[in-house]
Protein backbone atom coordinates (compact mmCIF):
# COMPACT_ATOMS: atom_id res chain seq x y z
CA UNK A 1 0.00 0.00 0.00
CA UNK A 2 1.34 3.17 -1.20
CA UNK A 3 0.60 6.57 0.69
CA UNK A 4 -1.55 8.07 -1.84
CA UNK A 5 -3.28 4.36 -1.28
CA UNK A 6 -3.38 4.87 2.57
CA UNK A 7 -5.05 8.53 2.27
CA UNK A 8 -7.20 7.31 0.59
CA UNK A 9 -8.22 4.40 3.01
CA UNK A 10 -8.42 7.13 5.89
CA UNK A 11 -10.14 9.28 3.97
CA UNK A 12 -13.16 6.80 3.13
CA UNK A 13 -12.74 5.24 7.18
CA UNK A 14 -12.99 8.77 8.36
CA UNK A 15 -16.34 9.33 6.09
CA UNK A 16 -17.69 6.21 7.65
CA UNK A 17 -17.31 7.65 10.81
CA UNK A 18 -19.53 10.51 10.46
CA UNK A 19 -21.85 8.28 8.54
CA UNK A 20 -22.05 5.80 11.46
CA UNK A 21 -22.81 8.46 13.68
CA UNK A 22 -25.66 9.76 11.43
CA UNK A 23 -26.74 6.16 11.66
CA UNK A 24 -27.18 5.81 14.45
CA UNK A 25 -27.55 9.15 16.54
CA UNK A 26 -30.22 10.71 14.27
CA UNK A 27 -33.25 7.64 15.03
CA UNK A 28 -31.62 7.82 18.81
CA UNK A 29 -32.17 11.26 19.40
CA UNK A 30 -35.47 12.19 17.02
CA UNK A 31 -37.16 9.11 18.43
CA UNK A 32 -36.58 10.35 21.85
CA UNK A 33 -37.02 13.57 21.49
CA UNK A 34 -40.45 12.51 19.33
CA UNK A 35 -41.34 9.90 21.89
CA UNK A 36 -41.11 12.88 24.65
CA UNK A 37 -43.46 15.53 22.90
CA UNK A 38 -45.51 13.78 20.63
CA UNK A 39 -46.03 10.54 21.70
CA UNK A 40 -46.16 10.56 25.26
CA UNK A 41 -43.71 7.80 25.60
CA UNK A 42 -45.51 5.25 23.91
CA UNK A 43 -42.63 4.34 22.06
CA UNK A 44 -40.91 2.95 25.00
CA UNK A 45 -43.18 0.50 25.36
CA UNK A 46 -42.35 -1.42 22.50
CA UNK A 47 -39.01 -2.47 24.47
CA UNK A 48 -37.89 -6.16 24.60
CA UNK A 49 -40.30 -8.53 26.64
CA UNK A 50 -38.54 -12.13 26.80
CA UNK A 51 -40.06 -14.47 24.82
CA UNK A 52 -43.15 -12.71 24.10
CA UNK A 53 -44.13 -13.53 20.42
CA UNK A 54 -46.11 -10.33 20.00
CA UNK A 55 -45.58 -7.98 17.34
CA UNK A 56 -44.19 -5.04 20.02
CA UNK A 57 -41.60 -7.33 21.06
CA UNK A 58 -40.38 -7.90 18.02
CA UNK A 59 -40.42 -4.77 17.23
CA UNK A 60 -37.91 -4.10 20.52
CA UNK A 61 -35.60 -6.26 19.03
CA UNK A 62 -35.28 -4.35 16.46
CA UNK A 63 -35.46 -1.35 17.78
CA UNK A 64 -35.17 -1.07 20.96
CA UNK A 65 -31.79 1.13 21.02
CA UNK A 66 -33.74 4.12 20.21
CA UNK A 67 -35.91 3.89 23.32
CA UNK A 68 -34.73 5.93 26.44
CA UNK A 69 -36.16 6.00 29.64
CA UNK A 70 -35.15 9.45 30.40
CA UNK A 71 -32.54 12.32 29.26
CA UNK A 72 -29.31 11.11 31.76
CA UNK A 73 -30.03 7.61 30.21
CA UNK A 74 -29.70 9.06 26.18
CA UNK A 75 -26.82 11.17 26.69
CA UNK A 76 -24.70 7.92 28.93
CA UNK A 77 -25.37 5.96 25.99
CA UNK A 78 -24.45 8.65 23.33
CA UNK A 79 -20.96 9.12 25.25
CA UNK A 80 -20.28 5.36 24.94
CA UNK A 81 -21.20 4.98 21.71
CA UNK A 82 -19.34 8.28 20.63
CA UNK A 83 -16.30 6.27 21.28
CA UNK A 84 -17.10 3.34 20.12
CA UNK A 85 -18.41 4.23 16.90
CA UNK A 86 -15.34 5.64 16.46
CA UNK A 87 -13.42 2.63 16.35
CA UNK A 88 -15.75 0.95 14.21
CA UNK A 89 -15.56 3.67 11.80
CA UNK A 90 -11.76 3.17 11.44
CA UNK A 91 -11.25 -0.78 11.14
CA UNK A 92 -14.42 -1.99 9.88
CA UNK A 93 -14.67 -2.43 5.86
CA UNK A 94 -18.59 -2.89 6.31
CA UNK A 95 -19.37 -1.28 9.67
CA UNK A 96 -22.68 -0.27 8.87
CA UNK A 97 -23.27 -4.41 8.06
CA UNK A 98 -22.05 -4.86 11.43
CA UNK A 99 -23.90 -2.73 13.69
CA UNK A 100 -26.81 -4.18 12.18
CA UNK A 101 -25.64 -7.53 12.88
CA UNK A 102 -24.97 -6.35 16.40
CA UNK A 103 -28.53 -4.36 16.58
CA UNK A 104 -30.21 -7.91 16.09
CA UNK A 105 -27.74 -10.27 17.86
CA UNK A 106 -27.85 -8.38 20.69
CA UNK A 107 -31.64 -7.80 20.63
CA UNK A 108 -32.43 -11.49 20.19
CA UNK A 109 -30.26 -12.92 23.16
CA UNK A 110 -31.91 -10.64 25.15
CA UNK A 111 -35.39 -11.84 24.31
CA UNK A 112 -33.85 -15.03 25.01
CA UNK A 113 -32.28 -14.73 28.32
CA UNK A 114 -34.10 -11.59 30.06
CA UNK A 115 -36.59 -11.91 32.47
CA UNK A 116 -40.44 -12.57 31.41
CA UNK A 117 -41.68 -9.97 33.02
CA UNK A 118 -39.33 -7.63 32.44
CA UNK A 119 -39.06 -4.73 29.76
CA UNK A 120 -36.28 -3.55 28.01
CA UNK A 121 -35.14 -0.34 26.48
CA UNK A 122 -32.02 0.94 25.56
CA UNK A 123 -28.49 1.40 23.29
CA UNK A 124 -26.64 -0.11 26.40
CA UNK A 125 -27.57 -3.93 24.61
CA UNK A 126 -25.68 -2.38 21.58
CA UNK A 127 -22.63 -0.75 23.60
CA UNK A 128 -22.01 -3.97 24.93
CA UNK A 129 -22.42 -6.12 21.84
CA UNK A 130 -19.87 -3.81 19.96
CA UNK A 131 -17.64 -3.58 23.02
CA UNK A 132 -17.63 -7.84 22.89
CA UNK A 133 -17.42 -7.61 19.47
CA UNK A 134 -14.04 -5.96 19.86
CA UNK A 135 -12.68 -7.48 22.44
CA UNK A 136 -13.46 -10.84 19.99
CA UNK A 137 -11.97 -9.36 17.44
CA UNK A 138 -8.55 -8.78 19.34
CA UNK A 139 -8.32 -11.34 20.99
CA UNK A 140 -9.89 -14.64 19.30
CA UNK A 141 -9.52 -12.93 15.62
CA UNK A 142 -6.53 -11.29 15.91
CA UNK A 143 -7.52 -7.68 14.64
CA UNK A 144 -4.78 -5.67 15.69
CA UNK A 145 -6.38 -2.45 15.62
CA UNK A 146 -9.40 -3.24 17.94
CA UNK A 147 -6.26 -4.75 20.25
CA UNK A 148 -4.43 -1.56 20.08
CA UNK A 149 -7.58 0.01 21.02
CA UNK A 150 -8.76 -2.19 23.91
CA UNK A 151 -5.52 -1.66 25.29
CA UNK A 152 -5.18 1.85 25.34
CA UNK A 153 -8.98 2.22 26.32
CA UNK A 154 -8.83 -0.94 28.29
CA UNK A 155 -9.47 0.95 32.03
CA UNK A 156 -12.55 2.81 30.33
CA UNK A 157 -13.86 -0.06 28.76
CA UNK A 158 -13.15 -2.77 32.06
CA UNK A 159 -14.69 -0.14 34.30
CA UNK A 160 -18.08 0.17 31.60
CA UNK A 161 -18.14 -3.53 31.53
CA UNK A 162 -17.32 -4.65 34.90
CA UNK A 163 -20.25 -1.77 36.27
CA UNK A 164 -22.93 -2.72 33.37
CA UNK A 165 -22.58 -6.63 34.22
CA UNK A 166 -23.45 -6.07 38.23
CA UNK A 167 -26.62 -6.32 38.79
CA UNK A 168 -28.49 -2.91 39.81
CA UNK A 169 -32.29 -1.84 39.91
CA UNK A 170 -33.60 -0.08 36.84
CA UNK A 171 -30.10 -1.49 34.84
CA UNK A 172 -30.94 -4.73 31.99
CA UNK A 173 -28.47 -6.82 33.17
CA UNK A 174 -29.89 -9.47 30.45
CA UNK A 175 -29.21 -6.83 27.69
CA UNK A 176 -26.14 -6.19 28.81
CA UNK A 177 -24.81 -9.95 29.29
CA UNK A 178 -26.76 -10.91 26.21
CA UNK A 179 -24.97 -7.86 24.15
CA UNK A 180 -21.70 -8.55 25.80
CA UNK A 181 -21.86 -12.56 24.56
CA UNK A 182 -23.31 -12.14 21.44
CA UNK A 183 -20.21 -9.17 20.31
CA UNK A 184 -17.76 -11.30 21.48
CA UNK A 185 -19.16 -14.56 19.47
CA UNK A 186 -19.33 -11.84 15.93
CA UNK A 187 -15.95 -10.75 17.15
CA UNK A 188 -14.24 -14.14 17.20
CA UNK A 189 -15.75 -15.26 13.93
CA UNK A 190 -14.95 -11.39 12.07
CA UNK A 191 -11.24 -12.77 11.18
CA UNK A 192 -11.68 -14.16 7.55
CA UNK A 193 -13.72 -11.17 6.82
CA UNK A 194 -11.30 -8.95 7.56
CA UNK A 195 -8.46 -10.16 5.83
CA UNK A 196 -10.32 -10.62 2.54
CA UNK A 197 -11.19 -6.89 2.78
CA UNK A 198 -7.75 -5.53 4.24
CA UNK A 199 -6.24 -7.37 0.58
CA UNK A 200 -8.25 -5.04 -0.93
CA UNK A 201 -5.77 -2.15 -0.14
Amino acid sequence: MNWQQLITLIVARIKQVVGLYAFIFIPMWGMYFLNEFSLFGLWNIFGIVPRALDVGSMIGVLASWTMHGNFPHLLGNTVTLLQILFLFGLFEKNAYRTVIKLVIASGLVTWVIGSPSSIHIGASGLCFAMLGYMIGGAVFARRWGYLLACIVMGTGYWLTIKQGLMPQQGISFAAHFGGLCAGLLLGANSKHTYEVSASRY
